[in-house]
């Protein structure tokens, strides 16, 4: 069965998501952007991956310019990543609820998750490629 690799670039960090193609969360994790290609090798040996999406956003290109060149065969497409990253707060927090202090910071300052939720926007971005694909079939 094949799976497809989702990845939401940043400055010095890239998030990933492996998904199905029936949307299952196989595994998600933030990298250093310099170990991306020796996790992909990793992600490689556990998974059949068919397809990779990336978030369009800062550092899109150079990442996907990265796994090209490595991965020449591999089909790579560029996606919206707009609000991925609110999203991925409110899914972690769906996850993780808050405490109630937590709870009483977010209600009188704007209080954001201190934790980094590439992986969780990894996650999402791949989640709107399948959806995107189902709605064209």
């Amino acid at each position: 069965m094949s799976d497809l690799l989702a990845l939401d670039p940043g400055s010095d960090k890239v998030g990933t998501a492996v998904l199905s193609f029936t949307k299952d969360e196989r595994e998600k994790t933030i990298v250093k952007k310099e170990e991306l290609l020796d996790h992909l090798k990793e992600i490689f040996s556990h998974y059949q991956i068919e397809e990779i999406v990336i978030g369009n956003g800062t550092g899109a290109e150079a990442v996907k310019e990265m796994i090209s060149s490595a991965y020449p065969d591999l089909e790579i497409t560029l996606i919206e990543e707009k609000y991925t990253t609110e999203e991925a707060q409110t899914r972690y927090l769906e996850e993780k609820p808050m405490s109630n202090y937590e709870k009483l910071l977010r209600k009188m300052v704007s209080w954001k998750v201190k934790k980094p939720l590439d992986d969780y926007a990894a996650l999402i971005i791949g989640e709107k490629y399948l959806k995107k694909i189902d709605e064209d079939d």
